[in-house]
């Protein structure tokens, strides 16, 4: 999860690219900015659309749908809204700080302190 700029086909093809591995399946819905995700770079993706307005899954793959990541979307809308409220202005940190701790459960100590010094010349 990350935070875009706009929802503008080529800033989310850029997003792609540069967070995406090569080859990857990409499932996501039938919004009109993802139409050209098979074309990506000559086709390094592939791409599956769920049709809202028809089925959440597709009839033909039940593997193919977008459940998890609607799910882990509303779970952090909730989460950030309840713990943080609405500021616009902190919502990308409320958001990494999401991420962090739904990737780091365990270590958390560590991974922080390694974050720190990766990101900070301490």
């Amino acid at each position: 999860m990350i935070e875009v700029q706009d929802r503008r086909a080529q800033t989310l093809e850029t997003l792609i690219e540069r967070h995406i591995l090569p080859g990857s399946h990409i499932i996501s819905d039938g919004w009109a900015s993802y139409a050209n995700i098979l074309n990506i770079a000559l086709g390094i993706y592939m791409h599956s659309v769920v049709n809202h307005s028809l089925h959440f899954f597709d009839p033909q793959d039940e593997d193919i749908h977008t459940q998890n990541i609607e799910n882990m979307w509303m779970r952090a809308k909730r989460k950030l809204k309840r713990q943080f409220g609405k500021s616009r202005e902190l919502f990308p940190s409320y958001l990494h700080e999401f991420v962090f701790r739904k990737h780091v459960t365990e270590t958390m100590f560590t991974e922080f302190l390694t974050a720190l010094a990766v990101n900070y010349n301490i």
